[in-house]
């Protein structure tokens, strides 16, 4: 069996550990962990069965396919540390977004590739995006694709729309948890509703459209002209969406993606290939 290491049992390192094993990507005997900080490590392993490691390099070591689950400038010491116990047969994986391959190719004789899982994983739905490196061989991508396969629905790209895909996939549902927080909010200012009870209503209306859209394979426009009709009260605010909404999201995605070059630009600076 393939042995997948984690590194970094935070939110992201934990979830994956989690989910993999709730959906079957592995069994839990097939992981090791570990963390600079060792409580949480070990109640992640006293509560999934997974093994923990006492430090970084014995969980590189034993990986066949390592997910560095970290910040993105604390890539390359993790790397580095490790690099003296990996090999060319392994496959090193960050899931920090702005970390070039380029770079991670010269920071380790392992093959690498790069993963962005999303928070909807803990469900077993949404996108996880896989970019490759140039030394990834065709069992390391059906290995990657059938692990974020149990867990989500993968999405290889390039590198280069990497960071625009990410702002759709993995700070989406922050975005849209956003939207119908506003949402709810403005309907508790008009009056005459409690905002919990608002919030409930919006939440249970977004993932009833998100199951009709999938269950009837509509796209979003299809949908609307069902529910929009002409001259009707919801046509009217579509109309109002439709003037304001494109500057909103035009305005998003410029900040996001400049916090996007700033963010590979000081990875470059602080750590370059």
């Amino acid at each position: 069996m393939t042995t997948i290491g984690i590194i970094g049992t935070g939110s992201m390192g934990s979830m994956l550990a989690r989910t993999f094993i709730e959906y079957g990507a592995c069994r839990a005997e097939d992981i090791i962990a570990s963390s600079r900080s060792g409580g949480p490590l070990s109640a992640l392993a006293g509560e999934t069965g997974i093994r923990a490691a006492a430090d970084n390099r014995e969980a590189a070591r034993e990986a066949d396919i390592l997910f560095l689950c970290v910040k993105p400038l604390q890539v390359r010491d993790i790397m580095e540390e490790c690099a003296p116990v990996c090999t060319p047969a392994q496959l090193v994986v960050p899931v920090a977004s702005d970390v070039p391959l380029a770079c991670l190719s010269a920071w380790t004789p392992a093959r690498v590739a790069r993963a962005i899982p999303t928070i909807t994983s803990r469900c077993g739905r949404g996108i996880t995006l896989l970019a490759f490196g140039d030394r990834v061989t065709g069992a390391d991508k059906a290995a990657l694709t059938a692990l974020f396969g149990a867990i989500s629905r993968p999405y290889v790209t390039t590198e280069e729309t990497l960071c625009l895909l990410t702002d759709l996939t993995s700070c989406g549902p922050a975005f849209i948890a956003a939207v119908a927080d506003e949402w709810a909010a403005a309907a508790s200012r008009r009056g005459g509703i409690d905002r919990r009870a608002a919030e409930a209503l919006v939440r249970e209306t977004l993932i009833a459209t998100a199951l009709v859209l999938d269950h009837h394979e509509m796209d979003c426009r299809d949908l609307i002209e069902d529910v929009a009709t002409p001259a009707g009260i919801t046509r009217e605010g579509v109309d109002v969406l439709g003037e304001q909404m494109p500057r909103v999201w035009d305005d998003i995605l410029a900040a996001t993606g400049a916090r996007h070059r700033s963010l590979r630009r000081e990875v470059e600076r602080r750590h370059p290939p």
